[in-house]
C-alpha cells in the first residue's frame, strides 16, 4: 500500500510542475521521457542488468501507451486547471472495476462498487468547488479524457505483464519505447524546444520523481490488487488541487475541500475492506524470478 501511496502524493506535487514549465507540453514530454530513459539504461548498467528483445517486447504496448498517455496529460494540464484533469484522471478506478474480476481473477464485492460511487461523488463535489476558475477550457478536458483511456489501458496491462517481467527492467523498456513514441509527435508539432535553465531544473526534479514512482508503481502491481491500487489514485487530484491553490492561485473553496475528505473517506473503507480480506503472503525478493 505503501508503495502505491507514496508515488501517488509525489506525482501530485509535481503535476503543478508542468504548469510552472514555460515548456511546451509535448517539449516537457520529450525531454521528461527522455531523460527517464537515460536514466533507466544507466541503472540497468550499473546493477549488472540489460534489456532483452523479449522484454523490449513484452512492454513495447505499455510503453506506447505510457507515452500517448504522457503526451495528452502534460497537454491538459497546460491547457486548463489542474483540478479538471485529475478529476477525470480520478475515473479510472470506475473503468478499472468493470474489468479487472475478469481479467485477474480479483474479487470485487458491492461494497466496492458503492464506496467506489461515493469517492467519486466527493471527487465530482471538487469540481464543482472549482468550476469558476478563468483557466478551464473544453480542449483542455478533452485530452485530459484520451490520458485517461490511455492510462486506464496502460495500468491494467502493466499488471499483466508483471506476471513475467520485473519492475525495473519493464520500467527500463517502458520508458525507451516511451521515449521512442513521443519522438516524432513533438518534432512534427513544430514547437519550440529551446530549455531555459530554471526549466532544466523543472524537468531534473520531475524526472528523478516521477521515474522513481513510475518504477515502485511497477513493482507494486504483483502486491497489490489492481482494483485496490486504482482507488488509491484518488487522493491526488484532492492532493493536487490544494497544492495548485498555493502555487498556482487556483482556487479551492469550502465546497471542493468538503469533496476531498468524503473522497479519501470512501477510499479508506475500500483499503480497510482489502487489507482485511486479504491473504497474508511473503512478498518476493526484487531479484526472485516475478
Amino acid at each position: 500500500m505503501i508503495a502505491v501511496v507514496g508515488p501517488i502524493t509525489a506525482f501530485s506535487f509535481m503535476n503543478v510542475i508542468v504548469k510552472l514549465s514555460h515548456e511546451s507540453a509535448l517539449a516537457f514530454a520529450f525531454y521528461r521521457l527522455w531523460m527517464g530513459a537515460v536514466v533507466m539504461t544507466v541503472g540497468l548498467l550499473v546493477t549488472g542488468r540489460r534489456l532483452s528483445w523479449t522484454t523490449i517486447r513484452k512492454a513495447a504496448p505499455g510503453g506506447a501507451l505510457f507515452g500517448i498517455n504522457i503526451a495528452f496529460f502534460f497537454s491538459a494540464i497546460k491547457a486548463t486547471n489542474v483540478a479538471d484533469v485529475l478529476i477525470i484522471a480520478a475515473l479510472q478506478p470506475a473503468l478499472t472495476l468493470l474489468v479487472a474480476g475478469r481479467l485477474f481473477g480479483e474479487r470485487v464485492t458491492s461494497r466496492d462498487w458503492l464506496w467506489t460511487g461515493v469517492s467519486l461523488v466527493g471527487i465530482v463535489v471538487v469540481v464543482v468547488g472549482t468550476s469558476g476558475n478563468p483557466a478551464w477550457s473544453l480542449r483542455g478536458d478533452l485530452l485530459a479524457v484520451g490520458a485517461l483511456l490511455a492510462w486506464t489501458v496502460y495500468w491494467m496491462l502493466s499488471k499483466h505483464v508483471r506476471e513475467t517481467l520485473h519492475a525495473f527492467e519493464y520500467m527500463a523498456a517502458v520508458t525507451v519505447v516511451a521515449a521512442l513514441v513521443i519522438t516524432p509527435v513533438a518534432l512534427a508539432s513544430g514547437e519550440s524546444f529551446s530549455v531555459r535553465w530554471q526549466d532544466w531544473l523543472w524537468l531534473v526534479l520531475f524526472v528523478a520523481g516521477a521515474q522513481g514512482g513510475h518504477t515502485i508503481l511497477a513493482w507494486s502491481h504483483e502486491q497489490v490488487d489492481v482494483s485496490i491500487s486504482s482507488l488509491l489514485i484518488l487522493i491526488e487530484p484532492v492532493i493536487s488541487s490544494a497544492v495548485a491553490f498555493f502555487v498556482l492561485g487556483e482556487t479551492l473553496g469550502l465546497v471542493a475541500v468538503l469533496g476531498g475528505v468524503v473522497a479519501i473517506a470512501a477510499v479508506g473503507v475500500v483499503i480497510r475492506r482489502a487489507t482485511r480480506t486479504s491473504k497474508v503472503s511473503p512478498i518476493p525478493p526484487e531479484g526472485a524470478p516475478a
